[in-house]
């Protein structure tokens, strides 16, 4: 992974070139200083599977610098994350499982109707938002399960 800041871009220490990052130097705690050091607040977590498989590490290292974050997922909420917003993987399987069933039972897959998940989900952490010093959305309405 390469991070683009302000036009300069940022590569793993020991890294020389895109082709020389290793998948044990994905998202070095140095990405992130430099972004504490610019004054970054916040980041949007892309939806990716290598952040999905990395997100209690993404979750420690945002926290580590005091850094708000916003995942796709809950699952990263869950490991920590302050914010999701979007689908529930869970949903999604259950929904592509009715799929495999219509195919199964004769359907064409071509013939199948191509669908958008009609729900999505907005996740908030409030331990991590204590955390980093944030109201904890008493106020906001919100309301449903707390974690």
């Amino acid at each position: 992974m390469i991070l683009e800041l302000r036009n300069k871009k940022l590569l793993p220490s020991g890294a020389t070139d895109v082709t020389s990052i290793s998948r044990s130097s994905v998202l070095p705690p140095e990405y992130l200083q430099a972004l504490s050091s610019e004054h970054v607040q916040a980041v949007i977590v892309l939806v990716d599977g290598m952040f999905f498989q990395e997100r209690k590490r993404v979750a420690q290292l945002a926290a580590s610098r005091l850094l708000a974050a916003v995942y796709g997922f809950r699952e990263h909420v869950d490991a920590g994350g302050l914010i999701s917003y979007g689908v529930n993987l869970a949903d999604n399987f259950r929904r592509a499982a009715t799929c495999v069933v219509k195919i199964l039972k004769g359907a064409k897959p071509g013939d199948l109707a191509v669908e958008f998940p009609n729900k999505l989900e907005l996740i908030i952490n409030l331990k991590t938002s204590k955390a980093l010093g944030g109201r904890p959305f008493t106020d906001t309405g919100l309301r449903g399960r707390t974690r």
